[in-house]
C-alpha cells in the first residue's frame, strides 16, 4: 500500500504513459470532423469497456464516462444508462460526494492542406520532445489524458478514499457550436455536476474564465440598378461599407479604452469582420442587399443588443441596418439535428472558490511551482457549464493555444504528463 498519495500518482502515471500515447495516438487517427466522430467515439466506448468503466453515448453521440468508488458495475445495460447514472448521481447526493466533470470535444478542424504538413496530420509523430497531429493541441491532448485518468482512479480507489464522483464528457461539434452538444449530454442524461474542468488548450495555466462569443450577420438594403444608371440606384455595398468602418472603429475604442493587457480580457470586447457578400450576384448590377458576417468576443456583460447600440452610435452607422445572430444548423454523426444561436456571455471563475483552490493545489503538487492563472480570449464549453448552467468551471489543457486550427500541431510530452498526473490526482486531493 503506498504512504503518499502524491509520490504514488506520479508513479502509477510514470507506469501507464506509453499507454496513454497509444490512446492518443489511435484518437489522433480518427479524422473527427464536426459532425463527424463516430470512430473516435467508438474507440473511446471500446478502451472504457476494456477498463471496466461504464460508458455510453447519448442521442447526438457524445460519449459519457462515470468513474465512482462506490461503483462496483462492471457493465450497465445501454437501455439502463440513464436510470443507471440518475441512481450513481443520487448516491452521490446521499454520500455528500461532489461532482466533478472533465470535459473534451471529440472534433477537429480539418486538416484540407495536408501536403504542407512535414508528416501525415493524421499519425501521430513523436519528435523533440513533442507530439504532432492534427488534435494534439485542440484538445485530443487533454481527451487522452482525462479518459486515462479515469482508468487510474480506479487504481487508486484501492488505496485512497476520494469523495468525487468523475464524469468525463467527450463531445461532439464544439468547433462548430460550442456548448450545443454539452448542454445536450446534461440534459438526456440528466447531470448535476458541482465542478467542471474544460481541458481546452491553457499552457498548462488555469483558466478561469473567458470571454463571451458572437457571430452576428449584418445586413444593408437599397435599389438596384443597372451599372450603366448607378444614379438610379442606392447601393447597398456603399451602405455596407460604412458598417464595415463603424465596426473597425468599435474595435480600435475598445482597444484605446482598455489596452491589450491580459489583465483586461474580460472587460474589452473584439469585433471583426469576417467576410461580406452582396446580391444581386452579377456585374452588371448595382446590388440591392449586402451583408457582413461580424465575430465578437464579449467583455462580461455585454450582448449583441449592447454591441449593435454601441455600433448605431457611432455617427457612421447606416440607417435601416438590421443585425441578426448566426445560427449554426448541422447534423451530428448519429443523424441528429443541430441549431444553435452563436451568442454567449463571458463568465468567470473567482480565485476564491473552492474548486480553484483544488486544482491550484492540485497542480502545486505535482509541479512543485506556483500555478499561474488567466482568462482565456477563445471561446470553449464554458459557455454553457458557467455561462448557462452556473457551474463552477476551470480550464486546464496541455496546449499551447497559439497552435490550435495550426499546421504541424503539436503538444509537448512534457506538458502532456503532467496533464495526465493532475487530471489523476484531482479527484483524491485535499
Amino acid at each position: 500500500m503506498a504512504n503518499n498519495l502524491v509520490d504514488e500518482v506520479n508513479r502509477i502515471c510514470e507506469e501507464y504513459y506509453e499507454k496513454t500515447v497509444e490512446l492518443l495516438t489511435e484518437v489522433i487517427a480518427c479524422k473527427s470532423y464536426s459532425g463527424h466522430e463516430g470512430d473516435c467515439a467508438e474507440l473511446l466506448l471500446d478502451f472504457f469497456k476494456k477498463n471496466d468503466i461504464p460508458a455510453f453515448t447519448d442521442s447526438r453521440g457524445s460519449v459519457l464516462a462515470v468513474s465512482a468508488s462506490f461503483n462496483k458495475d462492471k457493465f450497465v445495460a445501454a437501455g439502463n444508462s440513464k436510470e443507471w447514472v440518475k441512481n450513481i448521481l443520487k448516491t452521490a447526493r446521499e454520500n455528500n460526494d461532489k461532482v466533478l466533470i472533465y470535459n473534451a470535444h471529440m472534433d477537429v478542424v480539418t486538416a484540407d492542406n495536408a501536403d504542407e504538413w512535414t508528416d501525415n496530420p493524421f499519425k501521430a509523430v513523436r519528435r523533440d520532445g513533442k507530439i504532432y497531429g492534427r488534435g494534439t493541441c485542440d484538445m485530443k491532448g487533454a481527451l487522452a489524458a482525462m479518459a486515462y485518468s479515469l482508468v487510474i482512479s480506479k487504481k487508486l480507489d484501492e488505496y485512497y478514499k476520494r469523495n468525487i464522483v468523475l464524469l468525463g464528457c467527450f463531445v461532439t461539434e464544439e468547433e462548430v457550436s460550442e456548448g450545443m452538444a454539452f448542454k445536450d449530454i446534461f440534459e438526456e442524461f440528466g447531470l448535476k455536476a458541482d465542478m467542471v474542468l474544460l481541458g481546452e488548450p491553457s499552457k498548462m495555466q488555469i483558466s478561469r474564465g473567458q470571454r463571451g462569443k458572437l457571430e452576428m450577420c449584418v445586413e444593408t438594403t437599397g435599389v438596384c440598378s443597372h451599372t450603366s444608371v448607378p444614379e438610379t440606384a442606392v447601393s447597398a455595398v456603399y451602405k455596407l461599407a460604412d458598417v464595415l468602418k463603424a465596426v473597425e472603429k468599435y474595435e480600435l475604442d475598445e482597444r484605446a479604452k482598455y489596452g491589450l493587457g491580459a489583465e483586461n480580457t474580460l472587460k474589452r470586447t473584439t469585433l471583426a469582420v469576417a467576410s461580406v457578400e452582396s446580391w444581386p450576384k452579377n456585374r452588371s448590377f448595382v446590388p440591392d442587399r449586402a451583408m457582413a458576417y461580424v465575430t465578437g468576443r464579449l467583455a462580461l456583460g455585454q450582448s449583441m443588443k449592447t454591441v449593435c447600440e454601441s455600433l448605431e452610435k457611432s455617427g457612421i452607422w447606416p440607417e435601416g441596418t438590421k443585425c441578426s445572430q448566426f445560427v449554426y444548423r448541422g447534423q451530428s454523426y448519429t443523424g441528429k439535428k443541430s441549431e444553435w444561436v452563436s451568442e454567449h456571455s463571458g463568465w468567470e471563475t473567482k480565485i476564491e472558490s473552492d474548486f480553484f483552490k483544488l486544482v491550484e493545489s492540485s497542480c502545486r503538487a505535482i509541479t512543485g511551482q506556483e500555478p499561474v492563472n488567466k482568462i482565456w480570449p477563445f471561446s470553449t464549453d464554458g459557455v454553457y457549464s458557467a455561462s448557462r448552467a452556473g457551474i463552477p468551471t476551470l480550464g486546464l489543457g496541455p496546449g499551447y493555444e497559439e497552435m490550435a486550427h495550426k499546421i504541424d500541431e503539436w503538444v509537448k510530452e512534457e506538458d502532456f504528463k503532467l496533464a495526465f498526473k493532475i487530471y489523476s490526482l484531482i479527484p483524491f486531493y485535499k
